[in-house]
Parts: C-alpha cells; structure tokens; sequence
C-alpha cells in the first residue's frame, strides 16, 4: 500500500495511466481550483471536487504541483 505521503504520486501516474497527460493535466488543474478555493466551472470539475475531497488540501496541492513540474512531464514536451 502506498505511503500517506507518497499517495500523491500514486494518484498522478493513475490518472496518466487511465487518461493519458493531456486530460490527466485538466483533471490536475480543475483539482488545483480546489486547492485554492477558486473551483472553475468546467468538464472535470465534479470529479475534481471528488479527488480533491479524497485526497484533502495538502495532497492535492502536491498533486496540481507535481503536473506543473517540468522533471515529471514526458519526454520531448516543450516547456
């Protein structure tokens, strides 16, 4: 089982691994809304008010921080 500290690279790399980067970006971005406080209407905000209430604040902001960091997206995409 994952470690409550590492839960939120667990979640990222599931969310890649069923949606692909680009929607698994979006899904991180409307979560990112809820982190703070300023949710976006939207198509993935339902499911980001369900991840974001699973997760709590502080996962889901590692969680919209670690799709923002560089080292983490695929190989060859632009900065």
């Amino acid at each position: 089982m994952t470690e409550t500290s590492d839960l939120y690279r667990s979640v990222a790399a599931a969310l890649v691994d069923e949606f692909g980067w680009d929607r698994a970006t979006l899904v991180a971005t409307a979560v990112r809304g809820y982190v703070y406080g300023q949710p976006s209407p939207g198509p993935y905000r339902e499911g980001a008010e369900k991840l974001y209430g699973q997760l709590g604040w502080q996962q889901a902001a590692l969680l919209a921080a670690w799709f923002r960091d560089s080292r983490n997206w695929p190989k060859g995409r632009a900065a």
